[in-house]
């Protein structure tokens, strides 16, 4: 055994920003379709040169993409801790305890709720101790872990209801110090990579698509936490359709429907909440509709930030807001059961055409 002295003045300072090579990174194409599992696997094997970056996977490696990237550059930081997923998540908060920018990835409901509570709850008296006058820890000693949440929201695979992620966004929103992200484009996931490779970005809590999906954004897309993209506009736009994920490519698509029908419609990707957009989008007057592929994050947040703000906002405008998502006719929560995707998008209103019927009839109607 042996006895080390006692610390009595704060640690160093900690360089949490991962440097690579930005012109190694995949170059996509707007005119093809990649999963998030590529662009995770190509993305690595560039980010994970640095050697403070590692993953940790469950069972479920293929579907993250993490383990093929990190282990071409190093097989010793690309970790498998199997159907443990609460070991596994403990795993990764020793690893960013130590100062690595880490990764772990299960499917959305696989998460342990407990862990990721314990974790958060580490991470705020990391903070807390950075901030305090006579605090022992210096800045870069949080925890940087990012959760690779996969099969999140409708997947395109056929899963059963205790695979299927659609009340994982709305449960984790509870845990305090977590930032969600709901991707809804390859090259968006490369750029939420590149913005975790800064470092600091502390407990993330990434949701992806399993299969592939086409590429929406140029490659001098920037991702920007609590920042959302209006994709598509007009000055004529009579309604609002808000999603993120996959629901973002059905939107898209309802808009088209609208178009043909003389009905312009303007479509906003929303990957985390976005409170200033949120609320010109409600002063603008016109239906809002949140079409999501789970029990209503989005707009579950929008009427939080609605009630923050409620000295400036009018609240008897709400009759103009609509929702679209995986809560029964009541209102109430449920597990999605196994479907096709094209079977679970057409039960819950989510296909372009019935999501534009939707608008359609509001707008009609207003």
């Amino acid at each position: 055994q042996v006895i080390r002295p006692v610390q009595t003045r704060r640690v160093p300072l900690r360089d949490k920003q991962i440097r690579y090579d930005a012109a190694a990174l995949l170059k996509l194409d707007r005119n093809k379709s990649y999963s998030a599992a590529e662009v995770v696997t190509a993305g690595m094997k560039v980010f994970a040169r640095d050697q403070r970056v590692v993953s940790i996977d469950s069972d479920l490696a293929s579907t993250s993409g993490l383990e093929s990237g990190i282990a071409a550059v190093d097989q010793a930081r690309a970790l498998n801790a199997g159907v443990a997923e609460a070991n596994m998540m403990l795993m990764s908060e020793g690893f960013a305890a130590l100062g690595y920018n880490t990764w772990c990835s299960t499917f959305c409901p696989f998460f342990n709720w407990q862990v990721l509570r314990r974790i958060a709850v580490g991470h705020q008296e990391r903070l807390e101790a950075i901030e305090a006058a006579d605090g022992w820890l210096s800045e870069g000693h949080g925890l940087d872990i990012t959760f690779l949440a996969t099969a999140a929201n409708f997947e395109t695979r056929t899963n059963g209801a205790t695979h299927m992620g659609n009340d994982d966004a709305t449960t984790f929103d509870a845990v305090a110090h977590l930032k969600i992200i709901d991707v809804s484009c390859p090259q968006q996931m490369l750029s939420i990579m590149k913005w975790v490779m800064e470092g600091n970005k502390g407990l993330v809590y990434v949701r992806v698509m399993r299969t592939p999906s086409a590429v929406l954004y140029d490659g001098d897309y920037e991702f920007e936490y609590g920042k959302g993209n209006v994709l598509r506009q007009s000055e004529s736009d009579r309604a609002i359709v808000i999603s993120a994920g996959r629901g973002v490519h059905e939107a898209l698509g309802a808009a088209d429907l609208c178009e043909k029908a003389g009905v312009n419609v303007m479509v906003v990707d929303m990957p985390s909440v976005d409170d200033d957009l949120l609320l010109r989008l409600y002063e603008t007057g016109l239906p809002i509709f949140f079409a999501e592929q789970n029990n209503g994050y989005l707009w579950q947040n929008f009427l939080k930030v609605l009630y923050r703000h409620r000295g400036s906002a009018r609240l008897d405008s709400l009759n103009r807001v609509f929702t679209v998502n995986t809560l029964d006719a009541d209102g109430n929560k449920q597990f999605i059961h196994s479907a096709t995707y094209e079977e679970l998008v057409e039960v819950f209103g989510l296909t372009p055409a019935k999501i534009a019927a939707t608008v359609q009839l509001a707008v009609a109607r207003a």
